[in-house]
């Protein structure tokens, strides 16, 4: 009986890949770490043989691990980290060993150039609706290797993103879907395909994109080598599946048309589900195409989320490690009073991204006092994190007008129980966690089990309750004024920070 999925996640920092029922229970899971490299400042480079590596080592270890047949895996799908570009040759060699991912900043000449061409960054953004920084794109890039190495651009068949390399080592097939082409930098989202007046800009061909599949198409088959080395079933379905931002929503059960949801990973993101594409150029509000055909994901994304939070806790809980670091540092912040005075902190520690999309964005702590500990600080890390989601939750109901009952979060951020109250009690409605928060593996599973026909659609997967709730975090009244005072500190130190980050980027620091 075929009753059980695969979702593979190609993250930044690691490959994971969950095996589940078709009720939504997770069997078994597993992730490899990779590392990131460096080359110069504002380069962030990846091996794509650790993706493919990671991919095999975690579909071995899930089926090992779970002791499912291999015949009861009804398919597998993906969920892949966004915004970058592998070139392969027509017989399908790797013609870079490493290759820059989402997080590089090198094709800043390239994407001003283009936009200037085009006629500005509005009339780019009415085409794409991209509020990312637009060099951070595949498109910008590609156009970078087309000047520095010009010699791979020559050789280059294609232009694959994350997950689509790991679907071609995996099934032989070249197929992309809607979801990931939309950050790629030359999507037309309102006509569904790539503009081919930003790709004239770029002089770039529409031939160096693998074709276009829904998300939760079947376009391969596991090979009989790939079984061999994994223990899958030769002839496994594998369909496209997506980026890991729609997949998150996906997994997250943000599904139909006015769901809403934030994501706690390494950063933060969340927005609304939207029947039409929905922007706003003037707070560079992103859309992209959801996995469910036909619908769309309108969303803004700070790039310190969790990470803020891993970052604080390495360095200040250095004796402890892993789940014990953490243990410490929550039963140090949850000791604390509550009319104890907290340090301000502003948790932007990589440069750019929503509310502020400044290029030269830092971490702050304010308010710092001889008798603050480190249990003071990490509460104002956490409390910061909150603050950082509420503004982005605000702008998602100033922009669309939706009225947002109750918000699931997802991702390891939402294993805080401080953090999450804190997020309740800030924004004045339920939070709700699910059980399995490996939201992106599921969001992939779900695309695979609608390649197959599992469910009729994704409506249909949801009434089947593959979603499990694990929790809720209601609002706390009587902390509500104390946060509100919180809140506004929150914001009037952001609008200083942005004029001290000014004057540090015009000075070179």
């Amino acid at each position: 009986m075929k009753n059980r999925l695969i979702g593979i996640d190609i993250g930044t920092t690691g490959t994971k890949v969950a095996l589940f029922t078709t009720s939504g229970t997770l069997e078994a899971s597993s992730y490899y770490t990779y590392d990131s490299s460096y080359p110069e400042i504002g380069y962030v480079e990846q091996k794509p043989q650790d993706w493919v590596d990671g991919t095999i080592s975690g579909l071995k270890a899930v089926m090992e691990e779970s002791g499912a047949d291999p015949a009861s895996i009804a398919g597998i799908s993906f969920s892949g980290q966004m915004m970058g570009q592998v070139p392969i040759s027509k017989d399908g060699e790797l013609l870079l060993e490493n290759i820059a991912i989402w997080a590089d900043q090198r094709a800043k000449p390239q994407a001003e150039q283009l936009l200037s061409d085009l006629g500005g960054h509005k009339t780019y953004y009415d085409i794409t609706y991209m509020g990312h920084p637009v060099h951070m794109t595949s498109t910008f890039r590609i156009m970078w290797y087309k000047e520095h190495y010009p010699e791979v651009y020559e050789k280059a068949c294609k232009w694959l993103h994350s997950k689509e390399y790991v679907l071609y080592r995996l099934t032989g097939a070249l197929a992309t879907d809607p979801s990931d082409q939309c950050l790629g930098g030359a999507f037309d989202l309102e006509a569904g395909k790539h503009s081919e007046d930003i790709l004239k800009c770029a002089g770039i061909s529409n031939e160096c994109f693998p074709d276009l599949y829904e998300s939760t198409e079947v376009v391969g088959k596991i090979t009989d080598e790939i079984a061999t080395l994994t223990g899958l079933q030769a002839g496994t379905p594998v369909a496209v599946g997506g980026g890991d931002g729609p997949c998150a929503a996906a997994g997250s059960s943000a599904l139909a048309e006015g769901d809403a949801y934030f994501c706690l990973g390494s950063a933060l993101w969340g927005g609304t589900i939207e029947s039409q594409p929905f922007g706003d150029f003037d707070s560079k509000m992103i859309c992209y195409r959801h996995v469910v055909p036909q619908r769309y994901h309108s969303q803004y994304v700070s790039f310190t989320g969790g990470i803020g939070q891993q970052w604080f806790v390495e360095i200040a809980y250095s004796e402890l490690a892993g789940d014990k670091a953490y243990a410490k540092a929550l039963e140090e912040a949850t000791a604390l009073s509550n009319d104890e005075s907290i340090p301000l902190f502003l948790p932007y520690l990589r440069a750019g991204g929503a509310p502020h999309h400044h290029g030269n964005a830092s971490g702050v702590f304010h308010g710092i006092r001889l008798r603050h500990t480190r249990a003071h600080l990490y509460k104002s890390v956490v409390l910061g994190i909150a603050h950082s989601l509420q503004l982005l939750y605000e702008d998602v109901v100033r922009v669309t007008g939706r009225d947002i009952n109750e918000l699931t979060i997802v991702g390891g951020g939402a294993l805080n129980p401080m953090l999450m109250q804190s997020i309740a009690s800030s924004i004045g409605i339920p939070v709700r966690l699910l059980a399995n928060q490996e939201s992106n593996c599921l969001g992939a599973a779900l695309c695979a089990g609608l390649s197959v026909g599992i469910w009729p659609s994704a409506d249909a997967a949801k009434e089947a309750g593959i979603f499990h709730q694990n929790d809720q975090f209601n609002p706390e009244i009587e902390n509500k004024e104390k946060l509100s005072i919180a809140y506004q500190r929150f914001q009037k130190s952001l609008e200083v920070a942005q004029s001290l980050w000014t004057l540090n980027q015009d000075l070179g620091v």
